[in-house]
């Protein structure tokens, strides 16, 4: 998810990058079923994130393992931590999925109802004011009004060294504040949607914990939910959106945008298919639970898309282009005698 910030001066054009790859037509058929939502499994993998967030921070602070000791504690916390975050990223990816309609195509407001309760109100995302921003971003990808290449543009994102841990966390953490203030910004104008996931901390981790044990459970368990939110979350938020893209070397979209298939990535940074950032910007309309199944039909079968894709399997590491064993695979136009 991203943040716009106005009257931002960049070095952005206003010519609106080309798609850069065309429908392959012997998979036009499959592309088609591949936008097929599933509203109940949408709802079902929400509700999972949705408590395990709860769940994780309060097992990780519950009485047992705080009579264990401080450091046992300790180590609970920095395993929870980042697991509660990961489930409230998985979330804002469900945001993402909700401003395309993806979610429901046929039932759009009982989808965007169930999105704002379940994905909406713990992570403090306005699903309308998410879809005006994001659909900029695919309809006037690469230009000034692109609120994706503006941020890259402010915080320069394409020039951070990925040579290794240290110099790429450094980077991070120099865009961090301005990267958060410009987060909050956008929350500015809704402060109902920024205090409603303190709302539903108090209902879904403060209470439980008090209910189930006494204030000091509670006020852990809601210490841990402020690390979680304010500084884990943001920070993994960051990181998978400083590597989607690669603006200024490319003139399409299907060039310009980077797929990370790492276990790692596709894990922790980048939950429900986020990872395959090409597939969804060439067809923004397919779930995310399609959007893997939809890649490896591609690899198989297209020869565009597999010489063409640009993409990383580990955080560090420059995007390569072209998948491994391309040279070794037919393109499906070919097996059928059709020109490509």
């Amino acid at each position: 998810m991203a943040f716009t910030r106005p009257e931002t001066r960049t070095r952005t054009t206003q010519v609106v990058y080309k798609r850069g790859f065309g429908n392959p037509p012997e998979l036009r058929a499959a592309i088609a079923r591949a936008h097929a939502t599933r509203l109940w499994w949408t709802v079902t993998v929400a509700l999972f994130d949705h408590l395990t967030v709860p769940a994780l921070l309060l097992a990780a602070t519950s009485p047992p393992v705080r009579d264990a000791g401080g450091p046992f504690t300790a180590a609970a916390l920095v395993v929870a931590v980042p697991l509660a975050a990961r489930q409230l990223r998985a979330l804002e990816c469900l945001v993402h999925e909700a401003s395309h309609f993806n979610w429901s195509r046929r039932h759009r407001a009982l989808g965007d109802v169930l999105a704002t309760l379940l994905a909406g109100v713990p992570t403090g995302a306005r699903i309308a004011d998410y879809r005006s921003s994001h659909l900029a971003h695919h309809g006037r990808f690469g230009t000034s009004a692109d609120p994706d290449r503006r941020r890259y543009e402010e915080l320069g994102l394409e020039d951070l060294d990925r040579s290794g841990a240290v110099p790429f966390t450094l980077g991070l953490l120099r865009g961090f504040g301005p990267y958060q203030r410009g987060w909050l910004a956008t929350l500015g104008s809704a402060p109902v949607a920024a205090a409603l996931p303190f709302a539903w901390c108090a209902a879904a981790v403060l209470l439980p914990g008090w209910l189930l044990g006494d204030t000091a459970w509670a006020a852990l368990a809601g210490a841990a939910w402020l690390a979680t939110h304010l500084l884990a979350l943001p920070a993994l938020r960051f990181t998978a959106e400083s590597g989607e893209h690669v603006y200024r070397e490319a003139d399409t979209v299907f060039a310009a945008t980077v797929s990370n298939l790492g276990f790692l990535q596709r894990a922790l940074i980048h939950p429900h298919g986020d990872g395959h950032h090409t597939v969804h910007h060439l067809w923004p309309g397919v779930p995310h639970h399609q959007l893997a199944r939809l890649h490896r039909l591609l690899l198989e079968r297209n020869a565009e898309y597999r010489t063409g894709l640009r993409y990383r399997t580990r955080v560090l590491e420059s995007p390569r282009t072209g998948w491994p064993g391309t040279e070794t695979l037919p393109d499906a136009r070919h097996e059928r005698g059709q020109a490509a």
